[in-house]
């Protein structure tokens, strides 16, 4: 399958520059595909997504409409 997407030229330049002027943007857009697909497969198995500090004393949690749907179908 292909999916052509138009993302702006600022989000990829601000990615680059956080992780790496040589990565290509399709390159972006697998792991990006990978991480979605990791997190719907842990919401599928009712666990949440969090991102914490290194201590672990702030946490946040990622909401995302696609996610909370993972969960509610639950077939993980």
């Amino acid at each position: 399958m292909e999916i052509r997407l138009q993302i702006p030229d600022n989000v990829i330049t601000g990615l680059q520059e956080k992780i790496g002027t040589d990565i290509k943007a399709t390159d972006i857009a697998k792991d990006a595909i990978t991480l979605f697909k990791w997190a719907v497969e842990e919401r599928a198995k009712g666990r949440l997504i969090l991102s914490g500090t290194e201590d672990l004393e702030k946490m946040s949690r990622l909401a995302m409409t696609s996610l909370d749907n993972a969960q509610a179908n639950g077939h993980g």
